[in-house]
């Protein structure tokens, strides 16, 4: 008799037309060290106040992620050994170096060991970001007036990762 009276309910099964799928991806972006030396010349003896690098960053390949972006976080961590001030600077680059977008400058103090930095950015409205294919991190120390010791094994470490969020209709 309990298997006759049972209740049910007409399925709509037109839910599935307001179904949307937002998946996250977190990767690794980039990453170095920096040591005293490396400031210098070849010859060891000329201090420069900057070093900069280019890295790929070809993650809009991909024309369903392109297509579907809505919103991506660069994340920074810094441990900065070095008795001197930073400036970072970061920019994504097209293929043509021109700036995609732009951060404003990230500022490490001296010693300090853990700088956290986060930065979001609506795809929506910076929608030219689809285009980066490059990152480009330029650091900078402040109050360079008084030499660096070459030999210093104190380090300046950068990681940074980016987190894409995805919103897709089904």
């Amino acid at each position: 008799m309990l298997f006759l009276s049972s209740c049910s309910d007409n399925l709509n099964f037109n839910q599935l037309d307001d179904l949307v799928i937002t998946p996250v991806y977190t990767s690794s972006l980039a990453y170095f060290t920096i040591l005293p030396f490396q400031f210098f010349d070849e010859t060891g003896t000329v201090q420069q106040s900057e070093i900069s690098d280019i890295s790929g960053f070809r993650v809009f390949e991909n024309t369903n992620l392109k297509n579907n972006l809505v919103r991506l976080d660069f994340n920074v961590e810094v441990k900065n050994e070095f008795e001197r001030d930073f400036t970072l600077n970061v920019e994504f680059l097209d293929d043509n170096n021109n700036i995609t977008y732009k951060f404003s400058p990230l500022n490490i103090d001296a010693t300090n060991l853990d700088y956290t930095y986060l930065e979001e950015i609506d795809v929506v409205a910076n929608k030219n970001i689809k285009n980066t294919t490059q990152v480009k991190i330029n650091a900078r120390i402040e109050n360079s007036t008084t030499p660096l010791n070459a030999s210093d094994t104190k380090e300046f470490e950068f990681k940074s990762a980016v987190t894409l969020y995805i919103e897709k209709d089904i």
